[in-house]
């Protein structure tokens, strides 16, 4: 389980509320798995911030759940 700081969350949460935060490649693969679970905030949404966080950090592993993620929400 990944362990984030609030100094990271307000930092990598997304903007306003500080939800699902992704300073590193396990937050970003936790708030994958996680992206149903959050009120007020869409699992599109948060594909989307964490494909450009994998994007931008070059986190292979994040990028293949993310890829996998959308395949499932997709069927």
């Amino acid at each position: 389980m990944a362990k984030v700081t609030e100094e990271e969350r307000d930092r990598t949460g997304m903007k306003g509320s500080g939800k699902y935060p992704m300073p590193d490649e396990a937050a970003c693969i936790s708030a994958v798995k996680l992206r149903h679970n959050g009120k007020g905030v869409t699992a599109s949404a948060v594909l989307a911030k964490a494909s450009r966080a994998a994007s931008a950090h070059n986190w292979g592993r994040c990028k293949a759940a993310i890829a996998k993620a959308r395949e499932v929400d997709r069927s």
